[in-house]
């Protein structure tokens, strides 16, 4: 599609010594213990916890895939984008205060917590086995894929030249490493993806009305008789998919987990959900503008082939590094996930219990690696579905279910026993097939909608079965959600904070902008 300037190789190169930098830097202090080590546990501060999360939710899944779906759809496919807010502030208000002030390390720990040892191991080994054959191979193909399509790199060779890259950041530093590295790439990300959007509005005549463009292609919120992306479809989003990725998953919350206490664990998730309004301009209008510019073109190619349409020789570098960081934060972070639930959910707890701080950080390390040569072997599988970002969410919309309403019935019902989450969590397995059956079968009915009326099967499956299995077990109300939770610690709020540290009112600051979105694009 292009080719690179000298400027765009010094760039582009550049950017790689100063990652290589800050991975070194970051990682380079000598861990205390295994918890220091995957959490950086009490020394991540709100912004780079904010960017962390960004880094890890955005990758090439986002610069193909969704780039891709907006340039067949519209402006709809924003909602995976700004209906992020609910799901992020009930993270903020519900989950954060059980996940700090009990010192979880990981999501599966917490359900045991909750529930007991048996849901522990089934969801550790669930969120792994999601990590490695959608998630991480997932986003190690797509990025491949860039590659491949801008610059005329073997796909193959992009495969294990990202695995590589993101491996060694990861398996050196921990999360450290991966946090700071993510600030970088993050800001990287979304400068590429603006600037792209920016030349658009000059490129495109008539500019922002032109690429919003007329009927349902100019809307967020479609009839729910759309094929593709109806208004039910944004509900089984927001209640399910969202909530799943943002409150139980460890890719996203392992930032969080890491920080220095409670209010930059909160501060960091609400500005995260600031910049998700600018993701939106950098990962779904760019779609827009390619639609514009040449509605012929093959969707999953519209990043590359905006890029190359606007951005000039000499500023391709920082783009492409962007789309590199975004590739890089992905699997760094999914790395990172899957060893830490690997080391403490099933090496410490059930293979060896008496194991050292040192072996938990080398197992960890060992794990890391495992895991990313099964994802970069399992990326060309990927090759064999259609459009990226119907993969991804097609996969995550049926899966989630299952987790996002054990989660949820833990912390709001205490009635609610380890049996019925445990069988409930037994779940996601047909879940995870549920997708494929579905294109075999040919079902013609909307696939958000058929995951709509799985979220309610299952929720009535839960209160079903715990109401009819009545297991004994001791009331854990300390983990039943109450208004007060929502309020810091006394001890972190005894020296005060200034009106701009207020998170309620960033909150409302937050709610307000999405109001106002929603509003404008309605």
């Amino acid at each position: 599609m292009g080719t690179l300037s000298t400027l765009d190789l010094v760039i582009f190169i550049g950017y790689f010594v100063i990652l290589i930098f800050i991975g070194y830097w970051s990682g380079r202090k000598k861990m205390k213990d295994a918890d220091d080590f995957f959490l950086a546990r009490g020394r991540l501060s709100w912004y780079v916890i904010g960017f962390a999360l960004i880094a890890a939710g955005i990758s090439s899944e986002q610069f193909l895939g969704t780039v891709g779906f907006a340039f067949s759809h519209g402006l709809s496919v924003a909602n995976w984008e700004w209906l992020n807010g609910p799901s992020m502030l009930i993270l903020v208000i519900i989950f954060i205060p059980f996940y700090l002030r009990k010192k979880v390390v990981t999501m599966p720990q917490f359900l045991e917590m909750r529930y007991d040892g048996k849901t522990r191991i089934l969801f550790a080994i669930i969120t792994i086995l999601t990590y490695v054959f959608i998630n991480l191979a997932g986003v190690i193909y797509s990025g491949a894929f860039a590659v491949n399509v801008m610059f005329g790199v073997n796909l193959y060779t992009g495969i294990w030249a990202m695995t590589i890259l993101a491996g060694v950041f990861t398996i050196w530093g921990g999360m450290s490493s991966v946090a700071w590295t993510n600030v970088f790439q993050s800001v990287l990300l979304l400068g590429g993806g603006l600037l792209v959007f920016f030349l658009g509005l000059f490129e495109v005549p008539g500019g922002m009305d032109t690429i919003v463009g007329e009927g349902s292609r100019s809307h967020l919120i479609l009839p729910a008789d759309d094929p593709f992306i109806p208004w039910t479809a944004l509900i089984v989003l927001a209640l399910s998919t969202n909530l799943w990725y943002y409150c139980t998953n460890q890719t996203i919350n392992q930032a969080a987990l890491g920080a220095k206490n409670e209010w930059h664990a909160k501060m960091g998730i609400i500005f995260a959900g600031f910049l998700w309004v600018l993701i939106a301009f950098a990962d779904v209008f760019p779609g827009m503008i390619a639609y514009v510019l040449d509605p012929g073109i093959i969707p999953d190619s519209a990043y590359p082939f905006v890029v190359h349409r606007l951005v000039p020789s000499g500023l391709r570098g920082i783009v492409f590094a962007g789309l590199c960081g975004a590739i890089i934060s992905t699997i760094e972070a999914l790395i990172n996930a899957s060893a830490t639930i690997f080391t403490f959910d099933i090496y410490q707890r059930y293979l060896k219990k008496s194991a050292s701080q040192y072996e938990l950080i080398r197992i960890g390390r060992i794990c890391g690696g495992v895991v990313l040569i099964i994802g970069a072997l399992w990326a060309p599988m990927v090759l064999k579905f259609g459009q990226i970002f119907s993969y991804f969410q097609e996969c995550w919309a049926f899966m989630a279910v299952p987790v996002a309403v054990v989660f949820m019935a833990g912390v709001l019902w205490k009635k609610v026993n380890s049996t019925a989450a445990f069988w409930t969590l037994c779940l996601s397995f047909p879940m995870l097939i549920l997708p494929y059956l579905l294109r075999i079968f040919n079902v013609e009915m909307n696939v958000f909608n058929v995951a709509g009326i799985v979220f309610i099967i299952i929720v009535l499956f839960i209160i079903l079965f715990t109401l009819l299995w009545k297991k004994e077990e001791p009331e854990r109300t300390d983990f039943i959600w109450n208004l007060k939770m929502s309020s810091l610690p006394s001890e972190a709020t005894a020296k005060g904070y200034k009106w701009y540290k207020n998170l309620v009112f960033w909150s409302i600051v937050m709610v307000a902008v999405y109001i106002f979105i929603y509003i404008v694009f309605w």
